[in-house]
């Protein structure tokens, strides 16, 4: 009796722990269900970075705002009339002293409007007009500087990740150079001296490797910034520093950059808006006419009453302000405008030949490193390992070798970053790709 007893509490308590824990089961995979993983990678390509930039980057969205204030004043240029008109009324009490009932009220009311003339709202229209155009092509500039920092920040981080992979890479074969020395020196091989050597060797690549690292996970942070999303999650980055080179016309591609870049046609619009805002306020000068029209109701004695209507039309006469001063600051704004499109006309050149000279440098530069050239230094790792186990290279000519052959990989990565730096540098001058630039036609002279 006790034993069933006993049995049967065991059975009871055993299956209460079954269906609880298929339930917690069950409920964990409803909740991963619901709620995917937060940390998982995403894939990002340099086309993807520059394309949810212009999305969602705060700057950028910050400075598209200026559209609105263009838009709104645009919409204020094509009112009917700029001046509302005013409604006055009022009324006065008529005593009458010899007369019974004494008092009569005599309302009166008056309505007023100021009109343009002199072709005002045109000029106003235009000036409004001009202004949209402008803030239109600084937002195009914004972009093209968003995407420009969006498309270094995705290389940059890609550069730092190939780099920590270099030296993750040397320090493997340092750790497998310090194992294979202590085995030597164990077996009488070689020295104290040279283990210890190989120590500090692999301490020295771990310490770099570590700052490797700190550099890349920076420079996603960057991408990040640049993109405009939180610092959150693992990104993955999908590309090759890599490119394949295009022959460039230096005069091609000036020409391009003038006919294109936003910012030059924003300093062309605000010339054009200053020069509509100065017909727009000599027009000014002429004064607008103002019309009134008014009714009142007068009374001579109690009951006798006349209903007078009338009108009025009224101009301020320009005597003293002849809208001198807004001429000369206009004049001034005018002067500070052409100045300003002639230096940008000058920075645009000098970026785009610039930028064109590190282009040709940094592509002589990685062409000195052949894909077969590296393909052997990846190789010689492997062989200089295998010939220090062997017995026949000892460690010092062994890290002169790994120096060398780090340095020579180092350089042709560094030489490839070079590359890209230059050749963003050749879009964000020009305000195109490459392979834009080089599709053109001919120069056309007229």
């Amino acid at each position: 009796m006790i034993v069933k007893t006993i049995t049967s509490g065991w059975y009871r308590c055993a299956r209460g722990r079954f269906v609880s824990g298929v339930a917690g089961a069950l409920a964990i995979l409803m909740l991963e269900a619901m709620c995917p993983a937060v940390a998982a990678s995403e894939v990002w390509t340099a086309e993807r970075a520059m394309a949810v930039a212009l999305e969602r980057n705060p700057d950028l969205m910050a400075a598209r705002q200026q559209l609105k204030t263009a838009k709104a004043r645009v919409v204020k240029a094509h009112y009917f009339n700029q001046f509302n008109p005013q409604v006055e009324a009022g009324a006065s009490q008529a005593h009458f002293q010899f007369a019974p009932g004494g008092d009569e009220p005599q309302p009166q009311g008056a309505v007023s409007l100021q009109v343009e003339i002199a072709g005002q709202r045109g000029k106003r229209i235009e000036e409004a007009n001009h202004n949209l155009a402008r803030a239109e092509a600084d937002v195009r500039d914004a972009e093209r500087l968003t995407r420009a920092r969006a498309d270094y920040a995705f290389h940059q981080a890609l550069y730092l990740q190939r780099r920590l992979e270099l030296m993750q890479r040397v320090e493997n074969l340092n750790q497998r150079l310090r194992d294979a020395s202590m085995v030597r020196f164990h077996s009488g091989e070689s020295p104290k001296l040279e283990a210890n050597l190989g120590s500090v060797r692999h301490d020295q690549s771990r310490r770099t490797t570590l700052l490797a690292r700190r550099d890349y996970e920076n420079g996603l942070r960057a991408l990040q910034r640049a993109i405009g999303v939180e610092p959150r999650g693992t990104i993955e980055l999908s590309g090759s520093l890599t490119y394949q080179p295009v022959e460039l016309d230096p005069e091609r591609a000036l020409q391009i950059a003038m006919a294109d870049r936003p910012d030059l046609r924003s300093r062309d619009y605000e010339i054009k808006r200053v020069a509509a805002d100065i017909a727009l306020t000599r027009r000014l000068i002429i004064p607008n006419p103002v019309i009134s029209g008014f009714v009142e109701r007068s009374a001579d004695s109690p009951g006798q009453f006349i209903r007078v209507l009338g009108g009025t039309v009224g101009v301020t006469i320009p005597l003293f302000d002849r809208k001198q001063a807004e001429l000369t600051a206009l004049n001034g704004e005018q002067r500070r405008a052409s100045y300003q499109r002639t230096a940008t006309q000058l920075d645009i050149e000098q970026q785009v030949r610039d930028a064109l000279a590190a282009y040709d440098a940094a592509r002589e530069a990685v062409a000195l490193f052949e894909s077969d050239a590296v393909k052997r230094v990846k190789e010689s790792y492997g062989l200089i390992e295998g010939s220090y186990r062997s017995g026949k290279t000892g460690l010092l000519e062994l890290i002169v070798a790994e120096n060398d052959l780090v340095a020579t990989d180092s350089s042709y990565l560094d030489a490839l970053w070079d590359f890209q730096v230059a050749r963003m540098g050749v879009e964000t001058a020009v305000g195109t790709d490459l392979r834009s630039i080089a599709a053109r036609g001919p120069i056309t002279t007229p």
